[in-house]
């Protein structure tokens, strides 16, 4: 997979759909938060599920926020786990391997905002 063409995609298409959101990849999983309008953020989530490239996915959370959390970004990204990336998830949880499933949402999202603060 070429995670550059991925990226540039989200970010045409997200521009598009006034949807902004960050993206996180550490190399085997990915963990992505969307933000934007109900009808957009459900029809991008549901174009993602069915992309046969895609596979164990998991819906974390869906709701209504006041502001965005990533408002410049049609999709922000942080790809690797270098040591910066180990230490914000090591704020938030006990390893840095996350089973999405049975974390905290809330901590997930501040992982996401706490990888783009560090992004250039």
């Amino acid at each position: 997979m070429d995670v550059d063409d991925l990226i540039e995609k989200c970010r045409r298409n997200n521009q598009r759909a006034f949807i902004t959101g960050m993206l996180h990849y550490n190399g085997d999983h990915f963990l992505q938060g969307l933000e934007g309008g109900r009808a957009e953020v459900s029809a991008i989530y549901h174009r993602i599920a069915r992309d046969p490239r895609h596979s164990s996915i998991i819906l974390i959370s869906s709701q209504d926020v006041r502001e965005r959390m990533f408002p410049t970004w049609s999709m922000g990204m942080h790809e690797g786990m270098d040591d910066q990336a180990r230490n914000i998830f090591l704020r938030y949880f006990s390893t840095d391997d996350v089973n999405p499933a049975t974390v905290n949402v809330d901590s997930l999202l501040d992982v996401l905002q706490d990888l783009a603060i560090k992004m250039p």
